[in-house]
Order: C-alpha cells, then sequence, then structure tokens
C-alpha cells in the first residue's frame, strides 16, 4: 500500500522539475534568443544565431553601423568627382578659344605693307595720244589725262634748270591731276597751290621739277600716289610752301635728289615729307634720296625703300642749314637721327 502511494509522488516531483525546472531555464534562453533576433535585425543577425544570445545581438548593432557606413560612402559617389574633371574639359575648350585669338593677331601681318617696294613700280607706261601746251592748264576739281603725253610747246616748250619757268598744270585747292604722262620738255611740270593730289602721272624727263608745293597753309597736303619720274638732272619734287607731301607708290629714276626742301627761299617754314613704297634707280648726278632743313625743324618720315644699286652707294637722308637769303644752304649731317631723319635699316632695302 505505501510503494502504491510512493509511486505517484515521485511522478508528481518529476512533472514538477520538468515544468519549473527545465521550462524555467527555457524561458532565459528565450530572453537571450530575443536578442538573438535584434541581432538579425542588424542584417549579420547569423552572428547572433550561433552566439549566446544577447551578446550577439550587440555584434548584430556593430555590423548595422557598418552598413550605415556604407550608405555614407555611396553618398560620396566618386562620380561627382568625375562631373568635376567634365568642368576640366570645358575648360581646356576655354583656352583653345583663347588661342583662336592668337591667330587673329597674326592677321596683323597686314603689316606687310612694310615690305619692301617692287620692280614692277618702274613699268612705264605708253602713251595713248600727245598733247602740245602752250599755255599752263589751270585745274580745279579733276583733270583726268587718260594716259595721253602732254608737251611743253611755244613759251612753255623749255626744259632748262630756270626757277621762273611756268608750269604745264596748275593745280588749284583741292584739285586732282590723274593718268598724266608729261613728255619732253616739261616747263616747270606741276605746281600746286595748296590741298592737290597726283594720281598715276609719269615724267618722261623731268625740267626743272617735275612738280612743286607752293601755298601758304600748315596743314596743306600735296599726295604723289602712283607714277615715276625719271632724268631730273637736280630735283624731282620741290617743297617751296608749308605743309606736308607724301609721295607713296612711286618710281625715281637718275636723279639728283627725289625731294627738296626750299634751302633758301625768301620766306621759310616748317616743312614734312612721308616718303613710302618708292623703288629709286639712282643716276650718276643721284646725291640723295631727300634733303631738309634741320634749322626750320623740317622731318622726313622714310619706309619700305627699294635702293637699285650697291649697299649705301646713295645718302638716303641729307640735313642742310637753311637760310632766307638766297645763298647756298650748307650740310649739316645725314642718315637717320630719330628728329629729322626718321627711318631704320629695316625700311631700306638694297638691290645691286
Amino acid at each position: 500500500m505505501m510503494q502504491q502511494r510512493i509511486l505517484p509522488l515521485a511522478l508528481l516531483g518529476l512533472g514538477a522539475w520538468i515544468l519549473y525546472g527545465c521550462g524555467g531555464g527555457a524561458g532565459s534562453g528565450g530572453d537571450s534568443g530575443s536578442a538573438g533576433a535584434s541581432g538579425a535585425a542588424g542584417s549579420a543577425g547569423t552572428t547572433g544565431t550561433a552566439g549566446t544570445g544577447g551578446s550577439a545581438g550587440a555584434a548584430g548593432t556593430t555590423a548595422s553601423r557598418g552598413g550605415n557606413a556604407g550608405t555614407a560612402a555611396t553618398a560620396g559617389r566618386g562620380g561627382n568627382v568625375g562631373m568635376t574633371g567634365g568642368g576640366g574639359t570645358a575648360g581646356g575648350a576655354n583656352a583653345g578659344s583663347a588661342g583662336s585669338a592668337g591667330s587673329a593677331g597674326s592677321a596683323g601681318t597686314t603689316g606687310s605693307a612694310g615690305a619692301p617696294a617692287t620692280a614692277s613700280l618702274c613699268s612705264w607706261p605708253t602713251a595713248t595720244s600727245t598733247t602740245m601746251v602752250t599755255t599752263t592748264y589751270n585745274v580745279g576739281g579733276t583733270f583726268d589725262g587718260h594716259m595721253g603725253r602732254f608737251v611743253g610747246s611755244g613759251p612753255l616748250g623749255t626744259s632748262s634748270q630756270s626757277e621762273n619757268q611756268d608750269p604745264l598744270f596748275l593745280l588749284t585747292e583741292g584739285a586732282t591731276l590723274q593718268n598724266v604722262i608729261l613728255g619732253n620738255p616739261a616747263a616747270d611740270g606741276v605746281h600746286c597751290a595748296g590741298n592737290c593730289t597726283l594720281k598715276n602721272v609719269w615724267w618722261e624727263d623731268v625740267g626743272e621739277d617735275a612738280a612743286t608745293l607752293e601755298g601758304a597753309s600748315a596743314s596743306q597736303v600735296m599726295t604723289i600716289d602712283g607714277g615715276g619720274a625719271q632724268k631730273a638732272s637736280d630735283k624731282i619734287f620741290q617743297h617751296n610752301g608749308p605743309g606736308t607731301m607724301i609721295i607713296k607708290n612711286f618710281c625715281a629714276q637718275d636723279f639728283g635728289k627725289l625731294y627738296r626742301s626750299c634751302g633758301n627761299c625768301t620766306t621759310q617754314y616748317t616743312r614734312h615729307v612721308q616718303v613710302q613704297n618708292v623703288m629709286v634707280v639712282p643716276g650718276s648726278s643721284s646725291s640723295a634720296l631727300v634733303g631738309v632743313n634741320s634749322n626750320y625743324n623740317d622731318t622726313a618720315k622714310l619706309s619700305s625703300i627699294l635702293v637699285k644699286a650697291a649697299s649705301n652707294s646713295l645718302t638716303i637722308c641729307q640735313r642742310y642749314t637753311g637760310n632766307n637769303t638766297g645763298a647756298e644752304p650748307p650740310k649739316n649731317g645725314s642718315g637717320a637721327d630719330g628728329t629729322v631723319c626718321m627711318y631704320s635699316n629695316s625700311d631700306i632695302t638694297w638691290m645691286p
């Protein structure tokens, strides 16, 4: 009877042990297991399952932070830096533009106007007709000779060195004489009374002077553009009045001087001459290309001069001390000085 009571009591104790002992321990493990689940949320929960509960969960949190750090790396995308590099390319394009602007500067080589004159300047024309001139032509406006030859006759049929000869053509203020050939004799050639232009005018045999600038205005300009003159035992162009004479695109052959500022006129002035793109063929009587009076502050500017002669065989710019007494003016120096005679060695080309 006693044994029958002990067995049920033993079974009852075993059930209580199973219920409270083993079941309670599992509950604690359950709590730890929850921490493991937390680790799973950290995306490294696999580690949680291997460990003992909550500690593994902490490892999961660390893994979670590592994930955030990865996101931060994504935000820093190096791709943006690459875009900045693209901006650098744009900068290179700008630099290219600047280079283009530089090539525009080379267009400045148009300054080749400073290149030496060519022999083509001395291609003499053929006259289309011949007109005998006994009375001076008074020209106002424009006189076009259509490449006809005009020759002095009667009172103008002289070719001496007399200073008192009349001209074949007298140009009044603002007049233009063009496409004319002056033959032999041509008396005192052409006189200009103020501003005037001689365009494509040729002198086959210069008498006293080919042309003279008279007038009285310091601002007057006589422009000789194109044409040529030869056989002038003294001067080709004489400058008696004030102002400026411009000689360009011209041929001068066998002459004493191309230009002379009057050295002994009764009334003296400051005078200026500009010689540009001229071919010069000196003769036996050639002494200087231009002659100016330094004591009256004359100036001579020369550029693109081609001299068909041995180097330095012709004085380019001769300076004088002028006077108003009629006496022969003495020389006082020659060559470029930057004040009266203005040119550089590169402005003169010698061609033997």
